[in-house]
């Protein structure tokens, strides 16, 4: 099955799975930093759903957080998908290439 990836769409959590096992095909860590980071940001885009709920005094201002969230998932996908398309783990039809061990 090939898993294919959309400019402007969010990255999905296979298809980061998937380019992470592409990461070490470079020699700097880049890939990874990049997906440890998105990994970061959409715990934290969890954490601010459980924030709007608890804390309803402070609903706005976790909206808020939690759009900015998504914001920077959105950032950080797009970029990965370019170095993605850069580094060849992705192909012209948005696919990610099947890694030749």
């Amino acid at each position: 099955m090939q898993i294919t990836v959309e400019d402007g769409v969010q990255v999905s959590e296979e298809a980061a799975n998937e380019l992470r096992k592409h990461a070490d095909m470079i020699e700097c860590q880049c890939p990874n930093k990049l997906l440890d980071i998105l990994e970061v940001v959409r715990d934290f885009t969890r954490y601010t759903e459980h924030c709007i709920e608890k804390y309803p005094d402070d609903r706005d201002t976790h909206k808020w957080l939690k759009s900015s969230a998504i914001n920077l998932d959105q950032l950080l996908s797009t970029t990965l998908i370019q170095l993605a398309r850069i580094e060849g783990f992705i192909n012209e039809n948005n696919e990610i290439v099947d890694r030749q061990i």
